[in-house]
């Protein structure tokens, strides 16, 4: 198991971003945000460029063999330098020889593709898989109709200024960077208490084989109270603001919102992950794929729903939409199990047929070699 360690920034930064993107509009213009952006991407790069390692699995397995070169980073690349010229001469070639076989034996299997986005959709498509990120798009949907609409609010019943509007995602901010960290730490927690109590052993080096672990309850059973508070605060937001209370009532709501709600899809896009090992990368872009469109339909028209049903009763009838199709949940705890077991059946039943028939292939140009040979050798 690794240890799940949710970074805090990751949802940090689009709560954030609209306290950045009010004082630069306030003070210097909207184009101040752009030039905001190009300044700090760039200057991120050094330290990226310095710091962070390789940990594509098929360039250095589970972390045990070192990358090339060019695939060092700054950092990394002048330990290695100065670990070889510390050791002796037969201590380095050898070292040296053994990181080649490794790197080579590696490199067997890898393998230049074309991306392919109908990888992504038959994610999708997995019916375990499918209901997960579902009640994810629907939940981070309604995440960011909050977001989205906040500062059309704040203008219409506070009269803010932009200024205004973005300190007031500082506790929306707050909420999600407390999330984050939290989140990781209760996943941890439950997943070891899981594990001990049907005697299931750990591996932290090579990581563990959740085919006989019920991964879906070790993360799902941590959901019910975050979404519960998170989708209350839900409810209680849209009818503070539509009774214009003081604005510490929804900056407080927001907190809570920002902590439960993006809590619960936090640990929703964890099991994502968890049901898709042998593609991460495939699975997290399934899950960015049908979220952002959720999320993109959702505030496309958060407008027109605040229009027609008053900011009470939108946010009241969001919150019921999640809560509805919240048994989606239960059915995964229920019968995920058993759908994912049956999507490991069937890959593995592609990988034998793949490999028989590579192997078939290299006997075929085996023989032919041999039959080359036998001719020249006649001749």
């Amino acid at each position: 198991m690794a240890e799940i360690d949710i970074v805090p920034g990751t949802m940090l930064g689009p709560a954030l971003g609209p306290v950045i993107g009010g004082v630069l509009t306030q003070f210097l213009g909207w184009r101040a945000i752009f030039w905001f952006l190009v300044i700090i991407s760039g200057l991120w790069l050094i330290p990226y460029t310095l710091t962070v390692p390789e940990t594509g699995r098929n360039v250095v397995g589970n972390g045990d063999v070192p990358p090339q070169g060019w695939n060092m980073s700054i950092i990394e690349w002048l330990r290695f330098r100065k670990q070889e010229k510390a050791a002796d001469g037969l201590t380095r070639t050898a070292t040296t020889e053994n990181r080649r076989l490794a790197q080579a034996e590696l490199a067997k299997h890898r393998k230049l593709r074309w991306p392919n986005p109908l990888k992504t959709i038959h994610i999708i498509m997995e019916k375990d898989v499918g209901v997960v990120l579902l009640y994810n798009a629907i939940i981070y949907t309604a995440f960011y109709d909050v977001m989205a609409s906040l500062p059309r609010l704040l203008e219409d019943v506070y009269h803010f200024n932009n200024l205004q509007v973005g300190l007031c995602y500082i506790p929306f901010g707050c909420g999600c960077a407390m999330a984050s960290y939290f989140n990781g730490k209760m996943m941890d927690w439950n997943y070891k208490r899981v594990a001990k109590k049907i005697g299931f052993s750990i591996d932290r080096k090579h990581g563990d084989d959740l085919r006989n672990f019920p991964i879906e309850r070790a993360r799902l059973e941590l959901i019910a109270i975050p979404l519960s508070l998170g989708l209350s605060s839900y409810i209680c937001y849209g009818w503070v603001m539509h009774q214009r209370t003081h604005i510490a009532a929804p900056l407080i709501l927001l907190f809570f919102i920002g902590l439960c709600v993006n809590g619960s899809f936090n640990i929703l896009s964890v099991l994502v992950v968890d049901l898709y090992p042998q593609s991460p990368s495939t699975a997290t872009a399934a899950n960015n794929l049908v979220r952002c469109f959720f999320g993109a339909a959702g505030t496309a028209i958060i407008d027109i729903m605040i229009d027609a049903m008053g900011v009470g009763w939108c946010f009241t009838f969001i919150a019921a939409v999640c809560i509805v199709a919240s048994p989606m949940l239960w059915v995964e705890m229920r019968y995920g199990p058993r759908w994912r077991e049956e999507r490991r059946v069937k890959m593995d039943e592609k990988d034998e047929a793949r490999e028989m028939e590579e192997r078939r292939i290299e006997d075929l140009a085996s023989a032919e070699a041999e039959g080359r040979v036998v001719a020249q050798s006649k001749t």
